[in-house]
């Protein structure tokens, strides 16, 4: 694909179902350079990454010929200042505004998904490896464009994943999993890895917590079971650090959620200058530990039978050393999110719980004996909030102004409970 200069619009488009198109014009010039025509697009998700966005849409187009094609297209705004292979550059002569544009699977940062998710180039790479291929299926199990991508390999015997890194990422990745297994923290074991970018790894067996939260009896052995999860975890050496905290990025924060939810602006203000404040009232975090980096039920599998024991900790990528109050603060705001997406906390036994489990969690770091800690927490726990806001914001989604209000809620809360839902 070759860079072309093109008028953005302003307004969008809307799809065949309704749904407002933000980028509408951009995949017509999408469709043009693939000689063809647009037909149709539909918004698939959004992903925060560096200083914009990345848009996947799921695209259906018809070509010269008159045959139907459907693709799903990314659209990157404030992209890198560089030329990559396989992406289209437009820009708007009036602004100046540059977006970038590819077709998955050719992810300019992920090389490998391009093998990953087709069976027969997998195959070529994975009895390179020496790993099983006897009846080979491949499914896409989870997908963060430009990060990461999570492949599901089934054969006739046995079951694994692939992990898609950006190529100088698998072999620190596939170390960092055998000293957290060394540490006796139960994450996948490495099958073999590719210099390509490949991790491939156990298929650990369980259930992710969230999954089957309705099936607890109490939240007090399972937040005992959280807290000793973060503890074993703590104990796990590191070589480098670990993802840098969302707090350092409130500022960015702010201005985005600004832009896209004028309408809030006051509170988002008011919000991010409580955040600022309070996180300089932690102080510097103390000599750094290794921390997940991204921790929430989704990453902590369970037996269905024994859901207060984790048996399993997934995606340790952006782990390594770093502040706890990230992490602490990460599971919280991910189940804040979970309520919010079911409907609010009474909507399903999962909301309740979650609620419940939530403050239960966050009144949990009263007890820590590091000074700070619960300010840099609540600090941090807010500005995960407001990334969840702009997330859901950017995608059109319901849901970003609670999630605001929430935001406010905690960054002033002291060790009384916020909520009073029962479990």
């Amino acid at each position: 694909m070759a860079g072309v200069a093109i008028v953005l619009g302003q307004n969008g488009g809307v799809s065949a179902s309704g749904e407002r198109v933000a980028h509408h014009d951009v995949l017509e010039a999408v469709a043009a350079s693939l000689d063809a025509k647009l037909v149709d697009a539909r918004p698939l998700q959004v992903e925060p990454t560096g200083n914009g966005f990345t848009h996947g849409y799921r695209v259906s187009m018809v070509e010269a010929t008159g045959t139907p094609a459907d693709h799903t297209v990314f659209i990157e705004t404030s992209p890198p200042d560089a030329t990559r292979p396989g992406v289209l550059t437009l820009r708007n002569p009036r602004t100046g505004e540059r977006v970038d544009v590819w077709v998955y699977p050719a992810d300019p940062a992920l090389p490998a998904l391009r093998t990953a998710v087709y069976a027969e180039a997998a195959g070529v790479v994975l009895a390179r490896l020496g790993l099983p291929v006897d009846g080979l299926r491949v499914s896409l199990a989870a997908y963060r464009p430009g990060k990461r991508a999570v492949v599901r390999v089934d054969t006739s015997s046995t079951a694994y994943f692939l992990k898609v890194v950006r190529p100088p990422a698998a072999e620190p990745l596939q170390a960092r999993h055998a000293l957290w297994r060394e540490a006796g923290v139960p994450v996948p074991g490495v099958l073999g890895w590719s210099e390509e970018g490949l991790v491939a790894l156990e298929a650990l067996a369980g259930s992710e917590l969230i999954s089957v939260l309705d099936t607890v009896d109490d939240p007090e052995p399972l937040l005992d079971e959280l807290e000793r999860v973060v503890a074993r975890i703590a104990t796990v050496p590191s070589t480098s650090a670990a993802r840098a905290s969302l707090v350092r990025r409130i500022d960015w924060y702010e201005e985005r959620l600004t832009e896209q939810l004028p309408e809030h602006d006051g509170l988002i203000e008011r919000t991010s200058r409580a955040i600022s404040r309070r996180f300089a009232a932690g102080g510097t975090p103390p000599p750094s530990r290794t921390v997940h980096g991204d921790l929430h039920l989704a990453q902590l599998l369970v037996d269905p039978a024994a859901p207060a024991r984790v048996s399993g900790v997934l995606d340790i990528d952006t782990s390594g050393w770093g502040d706890p109050a990230d992490d602490a603060a990460a599971l919280y705001a991910h189940l804040i999110a979970t309520v919010v997406h079911d409907g609010g906390s009474q909507a399903t036994v999962r909301a309740r719980r979650s609620s419940v489990l939530a403050d239960g969690w966050r009144l949990r770091w009263f007890r820590h004996p590091e000074a700070g800690f619960v300010d840099r927490a609540h600090a941090v726990a807010a500005t995960q909030l407001l990334g969840h806001a702009l997330s859901r914001s950017a995608a059109g989604s319901a849901g970003a102004a609670e999630l605001i209000e929430r935001a406010a809620r905690v960054i002033a809360a002291d060790a009384r409970p916020l909520t009073t839902s029962q479990w």
